[in-house]
């Protein structure tokens, strides 16, 4: 079995609630479930959320759009994706989205998980390896179910926990792949601050009656209409990961 897990959150610092705060007439969420779920590898998706209350609102919009949704730890998210994953049987690989990404494309997450069962490899990424893998805002991390267990037995440091996959990445104890799904793909186009919803609710306007775009219709785009880049130009990629990282600790 080949599960996906959404990782959403109402707590965002930059932009508290961005999960479902509404972008082309419906929340975050919801347009990044609907543009992945026609994924033709990926046997179920979940969206995985804390029991935080004020992550109440995701469950339920969850149980209204018929998604499926697990709850847990709130900064302890290696956690949070293990548990999940005991809700299901013969799960033999998991994949990794998170809920900022409302671009993203089911035909991006199927490039990168026949890119990891091609490659035989423990972990297989287009993204989430900088300088030369970055395709932020359409992230995906595919990676055994066995790395997973042993990340969540071994993990120790803040880092390793909150951002779910660096244990399996950096710890030399599995084996790695990276490759881009579009070479001329360079943006920054997760879900972080104002700045980053306004060019995103951009790309979706002038996209508006593309059926189905994906990755290589937003570069076409970017590179036609560099004023959307000037939105959102001093975000950065990875920022919570590399501010966790200045202030890593042990935490088990």
């Amino acid at each position: 079995m080949i599960l996906a897990l959404i990782q959403a959150r109402m707590g965002s610092t930059r932009l508290p609630g961005k999960v479902l705060k509404n972008i082309n007439h419906q929340s975050i969420l919801e347009n990044l479930m609907e543009r992945v779920r026609p994924s033709k590898l990926v046997d179920q998706f979940v969206v995985v959320t804390s029991t935080n209350p004020e992550d109440d609102a995701i469950e339920a919009l969850c149980k209204a759009k018929g998604y499926a949704c697990s709850r847990g730890s709130d900064w302890d998210v290696l956690d949070r994706f293990y548990k999940a994953t005991l809700n299901y049987t013969d799960v033999k690989t998991v994949v990794r989205l998170t809920s900022d990404c409302p671009l993203h494309s089911h035909k991006v997450v199927d490039f990168v998980v026949n890119e990891f069962l091609k490659s035989g490899k423990d972990y297989f990424s287009n993204s989430n390896n900088e300088p030369d893998f970055l395709e932020d805002g359409f992230d995906v991390e595919v990676f055994t179910y066995e790395s997973l267990c042993s990340a969540w037995k071994e993990a120790k440091l803040l880092s390793e926990r909150e951002h779910v996959t660096p244990f399996i990445k950096f710890s030399g104890q599995f084996t790695c792949g990276w490759k881009k799904s579009c070479a001329d793909y360079t943006y920054k186009m997760s879900v972080d601050s104002p700045q980053d919803f306004e060019a995103v609710a951009a790309i979706f306007e002038a996209l508006k009656n593309t059926v189905d775009f994906g990755i290589e219709e937003v570069t076409a785009l970017l590179k036609t209409h560099p004023e959307i880049l000037d939105k959102n130009k001093e975000s950065i990629a990875n920022s919570g990961f590399q501010k966790t990282i200045a202030n890593d600790k042990i935490v088990r």
